[in-house]
C-alpha cells in the first residue's frame, strides 16, 4: 500500500501532523511520501503562501482574527468557496504525482490539500481512498467543501458541529490529532528533566509561541515571571521569529531566571520536562502538551481556531485560560503551587487525550483503504 501526505507550511502544526502520520503509517508497513500541496501551484506560490500567514500571524493577528470570522460567516455548503477554486488550479500536476507514484491513500493534514484532492475525486481522477485529519478542536471555515471519504475528527466533543456543516456523518471518525509516536505520558518528571539538561530541583515554565513566535512573547514573559518564585525557572521559545527572540534577549538580560531559544525540535522533551506549559492554543503543541500531562495556560491565542481550541480546553478542565495580564500571573503561580488544580488538570488531559492516536489513524486508514480497494466502483 502506498501513501501520500499532504500538508502545507501555514505554522508547524500542519507539517507536525504529517510527519506523525508518516510514523504511524510507515510503522504498520505503508510506504509514504510526505509532499507540500501547496507547491504543485510553484514553489514560489507555496513561499507566498507560508509568508503571508507567517506575517498575518506574527505582525497582525486581529486582522488575522478578523478574516477567520468573515470565513466563518461565508462558509456553506452550498456551494464552493473562493478558496477551493484557487486550490483547484493546480490539481493537474498533482495528479500526475498521484499516478506516477501509485497512491492508494492520501491523507491530508492541511485544508488546501483536502480542496485540491476533492476537486480531483468528483471529476474520477483520483479513485483511491482520501482522508482528512482536523488539527483543530473545532472545524475551520471552507471545510465543509472537502468531500473527503473519512474525515478524522479531532474529539467526540467536535462531532455535532461537523454534523451542523452537514459533513455526512458516516465518514466522521473521532480518534483524535496525530502527534509523533515518540510523544509520550511523562512518568518521571525528574528524568525529563536531566534529560532535556535542567536542573531536576528546580521548577521550569515553558513559554512557547509556536513555531512562527507568535502570542507576544515579550510582553507575556513579564507576566509570567511575575507568578514565579524566584528560584524557578522560564525557558522561552521563540521559534523562527528572530525579532520576538531578540527582543525577548533585550529585555531579560541578566536575569539569570530566563533562557531565551529560538527554534527547538522536537519540542517535546521540554514539554516533558516542564512543570508548566504556557503557550497559545495551536492543536499540535496544546496535543502534544496534554499527551504528555503537563500543566498548560493557554496565553494570547490568535483569533479563530486557537481562541476556539482554548475555549474547548478550558471547558473541559484540560487547560485554564488566561484572558489578561492579571490572569497570567495569577494562574502561573497557582498551577506552580497548587498540586490538587495542577493533579486535576494533568487527570482531565489523560482522560480526553488518547497517546495511541496515530497508530489508531493509521489501523483505520488501513483498513478503510482495503475496503475501498475491495468495493464494486461505479
Amino acid at each position: 500500500m502506498k501513501a501520500v501526505i499532504l500538508s502545507t507550511h501555514t505554522g508547524g502544526g500542519h507539517d507536525a501532523a504529517a510527519h506523525a502520520m508518516e510514523e504511524a503509517l510507515t510503522e504498520a508497513g505503508v510506504t509514504c511520501k510526505v509532499m507540500d500541496c501547496v507547491a504543485f501551484g510553484g514553489e514560489w506560490f507555496s513561499r507566498a503562501v507560508s509568508k503571508a500567514y507567517v506575517r498575518a500571524v506574527q505582525r497582525s493577528p486581529e486582522g488575522f482574527g478578523k478574516v477567520y470570522r468573515l470565513g466563518a460567516m461565508l462558509s456553506t455548503p452550498k456551494w464552493k468557496s473562493p478558496v477551493y477554486l484557487v486550490n483547484s488550479t493546480y490539481t493537474k500536476k498533482m495528479a500526475k504525482e498521484l499516478e506516477d507514484y501509485g497512491a492508494d491513500l492520501v491523507v491530508c493534514t492541511h485544508m488546501f490539500g483536502g480542496q485540491s484532492m476533492t476537486h480531483l475525486k468528483r471529476r474520477g481522477i483520483f479513485r483511491g481512498l482520501l482522508a482528512m485529519i482536523m488539527t483543530d478542536y473545532t472545524l475551520s471555515p471552507f471545510m465543509e467543501d472537502i468531500q473527503a471519504d473519512v474525515l478524522i475528527v479531532s474529539h467526540p466533543g467536535v462531532m455535532q458541529e461537523c454534523i451542523d456543516k452537514h459533513i455526512p456523518k458516516e465518514t466522521m471518525v473521532p480518534l483524535g490529532i496525530p502527534v509523533s509516536l515518540k510523544c509520550r505520558p511523562c512518568t518521571d518528571k525528574r528524568q525529563a528533566k536531566e534529560a532535556a539538561g535542567l536542573d531536576p530541583d528546580r521548577k521550569y515554565v515553558l513559554l512557547a509561541g509556536g513555531s512562527m513566535g507568535a502570542g507576544s512573547l515579550p510582553e507575556t514573559l513579564t507576566a509570567v515571571l511575575a507568578g514565579m518564585a524566584q528560584e524557578d525557572r522560564l525557558l522561552v521559545v521563540c521559534g523562527t521569529n528572530e525579532e520576538v527572540r531578540a527582543e525577548c534577549e533585550a529585555q531579560c538580560r541578566g536575569d539569570e531566571r530566563v533562557t531565551v531559544l529560538g527554534k527547538v525540535t522536537p519540542l517535546y522533551p521540554l514539554l516533558a520536562a516542564a512543570d508548566l506549559v504556557a503557550t497559545k492554543s495551536g492543536g499540535l503543541t496544546s496535543t502534544e502538551t496534554m499527551t504528555i500531562g503537563v500543566p498548560m495556560l493557554v496565553v494570547n491565542p490568535i483569533s479563530g481556531c486557537e481562541t476556539a481550541n482554548a475555549d474547548f480546553f478550558a471547558a473541559r478542565g484540560m487547560a485554564a485560560y488566561a484572558h489578561n495580564k492579571g490572569d497570567v500571573t495569577e494562574l502561573t503561580h497557582m498551577l506552580l503551587n497548587d498540586d490538587t488544580a495542577r493533579n486535576a488538570m494533568v487527570a482531565a488531559q489523560h482522560r480526553e487525550i488518547d497517546p495511541d492516536c496515530a497508530r489508531k489513524i493509521a489501523a483505520c486508514l488501513i483498513q478503510k483503504t482495503e475496503a475501498w480497494e475491495k468495493a464494486p466502483k461505479g
